[in-house]
């Protein structure tokens, strides 16, 4: 583990200074996700300039992430900063976690049930909806960066 660089709690401040530094008008504070376990330390993003980063798909608040979480210099997901622009990330989480939900139920009713391609943030929703759920098991199937996830009855 490398040694950390920026706090957790110092991540809100560093932001808005890298998008002074960009000429970007930016406010960011944590916020509840309504799950920590699933979308733990939600920094929400906000602020006239903000939209520029939910843009694209979120391509820019993508690379804002991965610096964010160089700077901290942390890997487990309980310490790393994540960050969401008008909610967008965290209507996907629960989009998402909705779909296992779905698929838990699918997979009782007939066996198993397979999810189309989702990222890994995406997957680790789904098992981790499904791992709430008694006598239901997960696996990702396939290779490369988007995998299908399968639900089924242990």
């Amino acid at each position: 583990m490398r040694k950390s660089g920026a706090t957790l709690e110092s991540v809100p401040e560093l932001i808005a200074r890298w998008g002074a530094h960009l000429g970007l008008a930016l406010e960011a504070r944590f916020a509840p996700s309504g799950d920590e376990e699933a979308f733990p330390n939600r920094v929400a993003i906000a602020g006239p300039d903000a939209s520029y980063l939910g843009a694209n798909r979120g391509v820019a608040l993508d690379a804002l992430q991965f610096l964010v979480h160089e700077a901290q210099g942390e890997r487990e997901d309980q310490k790393l900063a994540y960050l969401d622009v008008k909610g967008a990330r965290l209507f996907r989480m629960q989009e998402v976690m909705a779909m296992g939900q779905f698929a838990a139920a699918k997979a009782r009713e007939v066996g198993s049930h397979t999810l189309g391609a989702l990222s890994a943030r995406e997957r680790r929703w789904v098992h981790l909806v499904v791992s709430r759920e008694a006598g239901l098991g997960t696996e990702s199937e396939g290779t490369g960066t988007f995998k299908p996830v399968k639900v089924f009855r242990k």
